[in-house]
């Protein structure tokens, strides 16, 4: 006996075959205006948070790096800001900050922060879609705020966050392959193009290579359908080759995994924080979803262990994991016998979304001239007293200052500062010896000829200075401060 045919739209993981028709026709409706109205919700949401100053200080080191490549430094041979920062280095995403600085030069810091929330918003739509592949509209958004909760750390106005869109494209691509068998050779340009964007490419090369793996432990395709399908990394890394730096690119990326120490974000994440619980819960539904079904490909398997490393490696990974688990989860969420009833965004549909997008990013943009046009507020006595020191003055600052003041103070010549590329590893071990106080720091400081700091005085080494080597306080606020070195220091 045939199976009645499935007319409702929502028959995917939560579908009710045996409810009356009534019943069914109501769900129906209320689950595509409920996830209309967390869609449209969470588009508020980003749009307010990227309407805000740009507090995230790395941010404009990028935008001073930017500006060095537009009008100063040549890719292979770029310079320093800094005469502390001496490393011979390679930019690995100097086309994000050439945008962003060209951006800024047009319309100030208020595009930059337009910029933000496009970034926001086109990785809000894309996983949307992505998952929207196999699923209903409301477990597509519900899954789309999961997965934004649990990068929430590591989105800011940075090239990263285009990575994390990259990722989720990449991996719901050879999600499509597996299931269609079609070569999504477009992987291998986006790959040239990521290339120049943000050092993260490699993890998109990583996950095809893991795919392959996949697909031949499963033996779902022939040894020719597999050389085929390896081209595919294997010919995005080739792509990577081809951007400006050439074969050189390699390097640079590799060179980012010896400087990791240094900087919080490599770091293991911290498994009692909301986002970590949030990916701790994916991942869990991921598994149940597994058993659920009562089998798990090899590929499932490979996908799902290589996101459950990126959840754990470091801060900097756990964003690569969340966007992974949308297409894996919503790929399992439509049981084997639903798959030919899947359905996928229509016109009407995709017009909404276009709609309101657009209306979200045009909110944005008449509202950033007003409050985003400018840098996070500092006490009155700051700007004055900064600028007016000479160029080239040797300062040593919070460490995690340095984007702000090499953006906002470009004479100076700072000690430390967040772009970790263009320091050697002895000069990163000396910033850490003397942000730490560790044994011996303060002859490190001393040698470094510098005389000025900004820093925190709720800080350590701003009470070393002031109370054990007697730096004389010039000017103080409740959350910055600046001192001098006493004579003959």
């Amino acid at each position: 006996m045939l199976r009645p045919e499935v007319t409702v739209p929502d028959q995917a993981l939560f579908a009710e075959q045996s409810l009356p028709r009534r019943a069914v026709t109501g769900l129906a409706w209320t689950r595509p205006v409920l996830a209309g109205g967390i869609f449209a919700g969470l588009l508020a949401v980003l749009v307010r948070i990227a309407a805000a100053p740009l507090s995230n200080t790395d941010t404009y080191f990028h935008l001073r790096f930017g500006s060095e490549f537009l009008h100063h430094w040549s890719l292979r041979h770029p310079g320093s800001v800094s005469t502390f920062a001496t490393a011979d280095w390679l930019p690995t995403q100097w086309l994000s900050e050439v945008v962003m600085a060209r951006t800024e030069e047009w319309f100030g810091l208020a595009g930059v922060a337009w910029l933000f929330g496009a970034q926001l918003v086109a990785l809000m739509t894309t996983l949307y879609l992505v998952a929207r592949r196999w699923v209903d509209p409301l477990l597509a958004i519900l899954l789309t705020t999961g997965a934004l909760v649990a990068a929430s750390k590591g989105l800011s106005m940075r090239p990263q966050t285009l990575s994390f869109l990259l990722v989720a494209v990449t991996a719901a691509a050879w999600m499509r392959t597996r299931e269609d068998g079609r070569l999504r050779w477009w992987l291998v340009p986006l790959t040239w193009v990521w290339a120049m964007v943000h050092g993260m490419w490699p993890v998109g090369i990583g996950i095809g290579v893991v795919a392959v793996v996949g697909l031949a432990l499963d033996r779902a395709r022939t040894r020719d359908e597999l050389g085929k399908a390896l081209l595919v990394p294997v010919l995005s890394a080739v792509a990577a080759m081809l951007t400006p730096l050439g074969p050189a690119l390699y390097g640079a990326v590799l060179g980012v995994g010896s400087r990791s120490q240094y900087f919080s974000e490599w770091n293991t994440p911290d498994f009692t924080t909301s986002a970590l619980i949030v990916l701790g819960l994916m991942l869990a539904l991921a598994v149940v979803l597994f058993v659920r079904r009562g089998r798990a490909t090899w590929f499932d398997l490979a996908f799902l262990l290589t996101a459950g490393a990126c959840a754990v490696w470091s801060w900097r990974t756990v964003p690569v994991a969340a966007v992974m688990l949308v297409p894996l989860i919503a790929a399992h969420a439509v049981p084997a016998h639903g798959r030919e009833t899947q359905t996928r965004p229509g016109r009407v549909e995709l017009g909404l979304i276009a709609g309101a997008v657009v209306l979200g990013l045009g909110a944005l943009a008449a509202a950033v001239p007003a409050s985003a046009d400018a840098p996070p507020a500092q006490p009155s006595w700051a700007d004055p007293a900064l600028s007016s020191l000479p160029a080239g003055t040797q300062v040593v600052g919070e460490w995690d200052w340095g984007g702000y003041l090499m953006w906002r103070y470009p004479q100076l010549d700072l000690l430390m500062h967040g772009y970790g590329d263009t320091f050697t590893n002895a000069e990163l071990e000396r910033n850490t010896d003397i942000a730490d106080l560790a044994p011996g720091w303060d002859d490190e400081l001393r040698a470094t000829g510098v005389r000025i700091a900004v820093l925190r005085p709720t800080g350590s080494l701003a009470y070393a200075l002031e109370h054990q080597m007697h730096w004389r306080v010039l000017h103080r606020s409740p959350t910055i401060e600046e001192l001098q070195a006493p004579p003959g220091w």
